[in-house]
């Protein structure tokens, strides 16, 4: 089970993911990580706010597996980025199966639920072309700063979808490529769109 929040209405526009691994650190850095998986993958992660610094800074010196709420952040040459919104700790049974011997740290985060799975969900306007549906993610902004539409890209078909309908698509990250599991059309393309 991915335990994503449920959309604040219908059409809300995200992209949100939830990831498990360690962070490792960067030199002469401490606002910047690489997230290590369990399978090796390495993405370059970000704390998405100011706030989460500190509790950002403490996952890198522990050197231990969290899980983290993730914004994507897709960076040049097809590379995956990360940007943590979120921080937590492993579950009961996670630290269980690591090893039940082991001192554990004092944790700043609250654990996960048991039974967790990482995946993503993909909430926009899309544009699927030979096997990539690229979703377009309106941004909130924040205060005076505008920030332009997020363009995430997702490996998968779509069958029927027109340009411009507005979706709602659960991902897995492989790699760095999100992998279409599922997907639900939830407003229709205007008139004008073509079909995908």
């Amino acid at each position: 089970m991915i335990p994503i929040p449920p959309p604040a209405h219908p059409l809300h526009y995200r992209a949100l993911g939830l990831i498990k691994g360690t962070l490792k650190p960067v030199p002469g850095s401490i606002s910047q990580a690489t997230l290590v998986t369990a399978d090796g993958d390495e993405y370059p992660t970000t704390p998405g706010r100011a706030q989460l610094l500190k509790q950002f800074t403490r996952c890198v010196e522990q050197d231990l597996p969290h899980w983290f709420y993730v914004h994507p952040q897709p960076r040049p040459n097809d590379v995956m980025g990360l940007s943590v919104i979120r921080i937590l700790s492993l579950s009961e049974a996670e630290w269980e199966a690591m090893d039940p011997e082991a001192e554990r740290p004092e944790e700043d985060f609250a654990p996960i639920m048991d039974g967790a799975e990482a995946g993503f969900n993909v909430r926009g306007d899309i544009h699927s072309r030979k096997g990539v549906i690229t979703v377009t993610v309106q941004r909130q902004p924040q205060g005076d700063k505008h920030f332009p539409p997020l363009q995430v890209k997702i490996q998968g078909f779509l069958p029927g979808s027109q340009d411009g309908e507005f979706w709602d698509l659960m991902a897995d990250l492989e790699g760095h490529e999100l992998i279409l599991v599922d997907g639900t059309r939830l407003l229709d393309a205007p008139e004008t769109s073509e079909t995908a």
